[in-house]
């Protein structure tokens, strides 16, 4: 393993390959076209790395290097799901059980609060660690509770002619299918402030 890397690095790395299988079961509606639909979207953005980090990094460039992938990721997610919408606005259905069948498989059994929190964390992209998208207020075994600083995601959603709002709908999603086994429940308190708490509390 290159000297160069840290766990940050594969951190970063690991939010983006989880959110690249998100855009490969998306692309998978496309049916008979989506190798087509795949290729334009690699064509547009990018081919997007499922090789090991250590084995593909610029170790010259590690912070640029992940930013690249970051925004190739969030650039395929908006337009994959988009160009599904404007085709016809019915298949939102099967791209949010994309998305709460994907929450589902990052689930783990007896998850406290705080766990979860952790580990969506560790699991949603959001932008680089310096983007501080997110903001911790309260966390506790049986309650946190966090804020939206910024939005990392809305000027890729608004470039591809996406509504952000199908983004966050889509998020909410993920989350309640990786809580749906849990006794933790998700809220929202405000359109910045966000709960995962006991069902009891």
């Amino acid at each position: 393993m290159s000297k160069f890397l840290g766990p940050i690095h594969f951190w970063v790395y690991n939010k983006i390959q989880i959110q690249q299988q998100i855009v490969a079961d998306i692309v998978a509606l496309n049916g008979e076209s989506a190798s087509q639909r795949q290729d334009e979207l690699d064509q547009r953005y990018g081919i997007s790395e499922t090789r090991p980090l250590e084995a593909v990094i610029d170790e010259g460039n590690i912070h640029g290097w992940l930013q690249t992938n970051v925004t190739r990721s969030e650039y395929k997610l908006a337009d994959s799901v988009t160009a599904l919408l404007k085709k016809d606005p019915n298949n939102y259905k099967q791209i949010e059980a994309i998305f709460s069948a994907a929450g589902r498989s990052l689930s783990q059994d007896k998850m406290t609060a705080a766990a979860a929190y952790k580990l969506l964390s560790d699991s949603l992209l959001d932008g680089m660690p310096c983007d501080h998208a997110n903001v911790l207020i309260t966390e506790s075994d049986e309650k946190v509770i966090w804020k939206r600083n910024t939005c990392v995601h809305a000027n890729y959603w608004r470039e591809v002619g996406g509504d952000i709002a199908v983004y966050y709908a889509l998020r909410e999603a993920l989350i309640r299918g990786f809580l749906e086994n849990s006794d933790l429940v998700y809220e929202k308190t405000d359109e910045v402030t966000n709960v995962i708490r006991r069902k009891n509390q």
